[in-house]
């Protein structure tokens, strides 16, 4: 089992890899991605879960494609489009269902996220940003290159292959086909937090929680929680791994201060330490029941049983 985990902004690192999808209409000196992410362990070696800090460009665009993973989005500052008619705005949360297609993105104006990406109910294997590198220089040796979010080669035999530039990577590392799910939701979901209540924590005095949103049949949720100045939570259990983002105010745990943008990860069956703020803080918290170990492994063998 993973240990908890707290990191401070300045303890993120630097993506590694580029983006298969930072490729504009203004081909390759088009905005990309600004990506800085944690370097969070929750000790079940196929998952491979990525939170980070991204910064996005004016006029990155994305084409129409989908994922077989999961991923939120929370936006910092500015808006973002996620679909044609469709943004995302300053404070708004997004949910991408692994399997759901959404796009094109056509972004106007720069924006900040935080974004967590994970293995969906599926379970599919995220690839790593060394495999990923890896996996392009392997494409772009065979002949291919990647532009505006397509892989393109022209075979020897004179036929032209474009793929979706994710799915041409995964394969590559993967050595199969991609699969994926079956949508269990037919758009992303937008969720808009200002127009949600806060409610009294019963379990945390000093604390208020807007729940935006539960999704699938484990239990995946995203909400915000408000501490008052002065609050301590006590150490707890918590019964499912949860992913607690600060986006505003001041934190301490175990005499580490964790202010904005810092992040805590905190498996299941582990005693915490009590979070203690002084002025007040506003905490972004994802749980992911799917990442209990012993409910991660059930999972497994039910979709090894049912290929």
């Amino acid at each position: 089992m993973a240990a908890i985990q707290t990191f401070r902004f300045d303890e993120a690192v630097g993506r590694t890899a580029e983006s298969t999808r930072g490729r504009g209409v203004g081909g390759a000196g088009s905005p990309t991605l600004k990506v800085v992410q944690f370097p969070i362990d929750v000790g079940i070696p196929e998952i491979n879960l990525r939170f980070g800090f991204d910064q996005v460009g004016d006029g990155f665009y994305t084409p129409r494609h989908r994922h077989n993973f999961d991923q939120f989005r929370f936006l910092v500052s500015g808006e973002m489009n996620i679909a044609k008619s469709l943004d995302l705005k300053e404070g708004d949360c997004g949910y991408f269902p692994e399997g759901t297609h959404y796009g094109p993105l056509a972004q106007k104006g720069d924006a900040a996220l935080l974004v967590m990406q994970f293995p969906g109910p599926n379970g599919q294997y995220r690839i790593r940003d060394h495999e990923k590198k890896e996996a392009m220089a392997a494409l772009r040796a065979a002949g291919g290159f990647f532009e505006d979010g397509i892989y393109k080669l022209r075979t020897e035999d004179g036929r032209n292959i474009n793929k979706d530039s994710y799915e041409a990577v995964w394969e590559q590392h993967m050595g199969r086909p991609i699969d994926y799910a079956t949508p269990r939701y037919s758009t992303p979901i937008a969720m808009r937090p200002k127009a949600f209540r806060w409610k009294p924590d019963p379990k945390r005095p000093g604390v208020e929680i807007k729940r935006l949103g539960t999704f699938t049949e484990y239990g995946t949720s995203v909400a915000l929680w408000r501490l008052a100045p002065g609050t301590t939570i006590p150490s707890e259990v918590l019964d499912a791994p949860e992913l607690r983002a600060v986006l505003r105010g001041d934190t301490t745990y175990a005499g580490k201060a964790l202010g904005p943008l810092s992040c805590y990860y905190i498996p299941e069956g582990l005693p915490t330490e009590p979070i203690v703020t002084r002025e007040g803080a506003e905490l972004l918290v994802f749980t992911v029941p799917m990442y209990a170990k012993a409910a991660w492994e059930k999972a497994q063998a039910e979709l090894a049983a049912a290929a």
